[in-house]
């Protein structure tokens, strides 16, 4: 397992250089603090990402995975980098990058890979599994609040169809996604924490480019899966997905 240092809090919550800089309000800056934040009961401090649980394993799958592995983390690097890649207005200053290479830096996938016992396993033995990783990483007896690091409360399942849909994504992320007509088809499946006595282990249908997006908004005290997803009609399963509004 990776270790990382301490967040900066220079670089996560700098003293801003006059009324309402906008460089303090950053969302990597934020995204530094919520790892912050979370940092306690747990031995995955200062990083983010998820606990990948891989379930096929035919010819071929091994280099499809980590190809998969490899493109997530592509989209990562973008969210990352998000708003440094935006247009400025007229007469605004540069953004400064430390705070993107930080947060950056401070990625970290931990992948779970067992032929014997995950190969075509369903979203509940999953969540079983997850389970079993969670109570062993994880003590909640020492949390600073009652929502933990969200690496505890979502993992990704990475079946077939969610490889597929990985790579299926360009590899450049700026390259054609709001003209790609199949792009709100290409979709992970990330298990959570949750039972739900309607609908048993909570999951979701989850747009690849909107991953990192839902694990930082998961970090929120106040964050609902019911509210940030809609159920679909055909089976009930919670849809977040989609594209983030990528500047050119």
């Amino acid at each position: 397992m990776a270790t990382f240092p301490p967040i900066d809090m220079a670089i996560a919550k700098p003293e801003p250089r006059f009324i309402r800089d906008p460089e303090t309000r950053r969302a990597p800056r934020r995204d530094l603090l919520s790892i912050a934040f979370h940092d306690g009961s747990h031995n995955y401090p200062c990083c983010w990402g998820y606990t990948i649980f891989r379930t096929v394993y035919t010819p071929g799958s091994d280099e499809a995975f980590a190809k998969a592995v490899d493109r997530l983390a592509i989209y990562a690097k973008q969210y990352a980098d998000d708003d440094i890649l935006h247009k400025r207005l007229p007469n605004e200053e540069p953004r400064d990058p430390l705070p993107n290479r930080e947060l950056w830096s401070r990625y970290y996938n931990e992948a779970v890979e067992d032929p014997e016992t995950l190969a075509n396993a369903g979203v509940e033995e999953v969540g079983r599994r997850f389970d079993a990783w969670v109570g062993e990483h994880f003590d909640s007896g020492g949390g600073k609040r009652g929502v933990p690091n969200s690496r505890f409360r979502l993992c990704l399942m990475l079946d077939q169809q969610s490889i597929d849909s990985i790579l299926a994504m360009p590899e450049n992320p700026r390259t054609g996604l709001r003209d790609d007509p199949h792009i709100f088809d290409r979709w992970v499946k990330v298990v959570t924490d949750e039972q739900w006595a309607d609908r048993g282990r909570v999951w979701l249908r989850v747009g690849v480019s909107f991953v990192w997006l839902l694990w930082f908004g998961a970090q929120d005290p106040d964050f609902m899966y019911e509210e940030a997803g809609w159920a679909d009609e055909s089976d009930g399963v919670l849809n977040f997905w989609g594209m983030r509004d990528w500047h050119s």
